[in-house]
């Protein structure tokens, strides 16, 4: 079993400000409120607030940019200029991107079509983007053990393992998709979506979970620290 978790923060920038993500649902997404660790929804705000903390690992969704409707490309360079190490998701624009020791770009399953593109894949991190125990991509559904499975075999070293039906939600972590996934994908793994605090981070060892990706957990300030 794993002895310490990587805590790595995520920030979801949509109109130039930092939000609030649910359950995937991206017109329920408002700007965050109440934060402990910033008193607005400005990202610069948000990111100076985790390197207070003592983070240098961060998390960035510029859904704009996923969406295809301009982007946030200055929150991901304020970030790097603070001196954090960057894991940005930008949408299918991403595979057009080259990583740096600075910078790296997630590739999400929804992105790509199933199984012609997961080839695309290769020498990426890729976010493993589920809906309960189902992966979803552009054109389908698969389990998400038989899509970690063939990620498996094409040589991806890290995988997010993400169900977007409990981001935001503080409802804990879907440990069947966890467990599922893990019998078949001996990589890094990192887990997303309804960590809830401690417990849940205790819990999620058992499956040798190299990583935890929190947004609602750290602005409650729940959670604060870089390893657990």
């Amino acid at each position: 079993m794993i002895e310490k978790v990587k805590v790595i923060p995520v920030v979801d920038v949509m109109n130039g400000l930092a939000v609030h993500a649910i359950e995937g649902k991206r017109d329920m997404y408002r700007p965050i409120e109440g934060s402990i660790i910033s008193s607005s929804p400005d990202p610069r705000d948000v990111l100076q607030g985790l390197h207070r903390y003592g983070f240098r690992e961060v998390y960035i969704a510029d859904l704009d940019a996923i969406m295809g409707r301009g982007d946030n490309t200055w929150v991901l360079d304020y970030a790097i200029r603070l001196g954090f190490k960057v894991i940005a998701d930008i949408g299918r624009g991403g595979l057009e991107k080259t990583d740096s020791n600075s910078i790296r770009y997630v590739i999400g399953t929804e992105y790509i079509s199933y199984p012609y593109e997961v080839k695309k894949l290769s020498n990426r991190i890729v976010s493993l983007d589920c809906h309960n125990l189902n992966t979803k991509f552009s054109d389908r559904y698969v389990e998400a053990s038989l899509a970690a499975e063939l990620l498996m075999r094409i040589g991806i070293t890290e995988l997010i393992v993400l169900d977007l039906t409990r981001v935001g939600s503080m409802r804990g972590p879907n440990l069947q998709l966890i467990s599922s996934v893990r019998e078949v994908y001996r990589g890094t793994i990192y887990v997303g979506g309804g960590i809830r605090g401690r417990s849940d981070i205790e819990e999620l060892k058992r499956f040798d979970v190299d990583g935890v990706l929190l947004a609602t957990a750290i602005h409650k300030g729940i959670i604060l620290n870089v390893y657990l």
